[in-house]
C-alpha cells in the first residue's frame, strides 16, 4: 500500500489548511486537537482537552524516565504533559503547521530542549525496533484507511512489556452510515470503525488490551460548545471558513444525537 492509499495526504492537506488551524486554535484552545473530558460540563474546551489527555495518560500509568512517542502529536499539548511528568517524550505528526505549532509551544513553555517533534507517518514510524516504553495516539486513526498497518507499526517500536495509548472517534454499532460520513467529511475520513473493530486489530497485532472506555456524552459536550463558540463568530477567524465549520458541526450534532458516533479510549500492553 503506498502512501497515497493510506490517506496521510488528506490528512495532512486538512490540518495544514491556514482556516482549520485557526479554528483549532481560537476554538478548540490551540493546545489539544482531541475531545474533552467533561466531569462536570462547565469545563472549558482547552481546559476538557487538557484532562483528556491526563486521563490517559494515568490509564497508561506513564512516568519519570519513560520513553513515550506521541505518533500524531499535532500542537504537542500531550507531549508537554509527558515532558512535566518527567518522561522522555518524542512526537511525530503528518502536518507539517502541526509540527511547526508544537515546536513554538514547546519552545514557548521552555521544554524544547526537552521534547522533540518531527514530521513523520504513523504508517511506517521511523523507529528501531522495541525503542518505547509507550506509545501515545489520541483521536487520529480515525485519519487511516489501513489501521492494521498502524497497530504493527506500533507493535513492533514497542518494548515487550510496553503499552500502547489511543483513543478516537469511532462508529457506533448499527449506526447510519450516511449520517457519520456527512460529519467526518470535514476531517477528509470516512466512518465504519466500531471499538469492537478496534479491539479485534489490537488482539489480532498481538496486544492484550488491559483498558477501554467509551464516553460519547464528552463528544456530545464538546461540540455543543463548538457550535457555541462559533455562534459568536470569534475574531480571528473568516467568517466564510466559520460558517462552512459550524456546517459541519452541526451534521456532527446530528449524528452524535442519533447515537451514530462514539468515543472511546484503550490501553494495550505488548506482552513480554
Amino acid at each position: 500500500m503506498t502512501h497515497t492509499e493510506t490517506n496521510a495526504p488528506a490528512a495532512a492537506a486538512y490540518y495544514d489548511d491556514a482556516n482549520v488551524a485557526d479554528f483549532y486554535r481560537l476554538c478548540w484552545g490551540g493546545s489539544d486537537i482531541h475531545i474533552g473530558r467533561y466531569d462536570s460540563g462547565d469545563e472549558t474546551v482547552a481546559d476538557a482537552s487538557a484532562a483528556m489527555t491526563r486521563h490517559l495518560l494515568d490509564c497508561a500509568r506513564v512516568g519519570p524516565g519513560d520513553r513515550v512517542l506521541d505518533i500524531a502529536c499535532g500542537y504537542g499539548g500531550t507531549l508537554r504533559q509527558l515532558a512535566e511528568r518527567g518522561c522522555r517524550p518524542f512526537g511525530i505528526d503528518i502536518s507539517a503547521v502541526c509540527v511547526e505549532e508544537a515546536r513554538k509551544l514547546n519552545r514557548a513553555a521552555g521544554l524544547d530542549d526537552r521534547v522533540t517533534v518531527e514530521i513523520g507517518d504513523f504508517h511506517g514510524i521511523d523507529s528501531k525496533t522495541g525503542a518505547w516504553d509507550a506509545v501515545i495516539c489520541q483521536e487520529s486513526l480515525i485519519h487511516s484507511t489501513d489501521r492494521p498497518r498502524v497497530f504493527a507499526e506500533v507493535f513492533r517500536v514497542l518494548r515487550p512489556g510496553g503499552v500502547f495509548a489511543f483513543s478516537d472517534i469511532l462508529t457506533s454499532e448499527g449506526a447510519d452510515i450516511a449520517m457519520v460520513d456527512a460529519a467526518f467529511a470535514r476531517l477528509r475520513a470516512r466512518g465504519g470503525a466500531t471499538p469492537r473493530d478496534y479491539r479485534r486489530m489490537a488482539v489480532a497485532t498481538g496486544f492484550e488490551l488491559t483498558h477501554t472506555e467509551e464516553r460519547p456524552e464528552d463528544i456530545a459536550t464538546h461540540y455543543a460548545k463548538l457550535a457555541a463558540l462559533l455562534a459568536r463568530r470569534p475574531d480571528g477567524l473568516d467568517p466564510d471558513a466559520a460558517g462552512r465549520i459550524a456546517e459541519s458541526i452541526s451534521r456532527w450534532q446530528s449524528a452524535l444525537s442519533g447515537g451514530h458516533i462514539t468515543w472511546a479510549c484503550f490501553i494495550a500492553r505488548k506482552p513480554e
